[in-house]
């Protein structure tokens, strides 16, 4: 009697080759896609006073004006009072109190006299 030895199917040995192909082409996206979206970001948060050195309960939050302490996604109500001036520092988007907490937006950013 005799058994037929099991060879290894084409596709597997063709898909193995290419794993490490189609990884390096997803970690390029990735860190590409990572590169615009931190580019984009960065232009904002100089457009504020100490935008790159904000903290929120003690711990660095450079996505100021957003939600998520990283950026992206949701705006909070700084953000929405920032996007509604054209992302401009203005004396009257200084002087607002955007989250209501009883300090303006000046004194949080350290621009008190705005």
């Amino acid at each position: 009697q005799v058994l037929a030895q099991a060879r290894p199917s084409r596709f597997v040995t063709s898909r193995s080759k290419r794993a490490p192909a189609t990884m390096a082409l997803f970690v390029g996206t990735l860190l590409a896609t990572s590169a615009v979206c931190t580019s984009g970001f960065a232009d904002f948060a100089s457009s504020i006073p100490n935008g790159n050195s904000v903290f929120k309960d003690g711990a660095s939050w450079p996505g100021v004006g957003h939600l998520s302490a990283y950026g992206s996604g949701p705006l909070n109500s700084f953000g929405v009072a920032f996007k509604a001036v054209e992302y401009e520092w203005t004396k009257e988007l200084c002087a607002q109190d955007s989250d209501g907490d009883g300090q303006s937006n000046g004194v949080e950013l350290g621009d008190p006299a705005c």
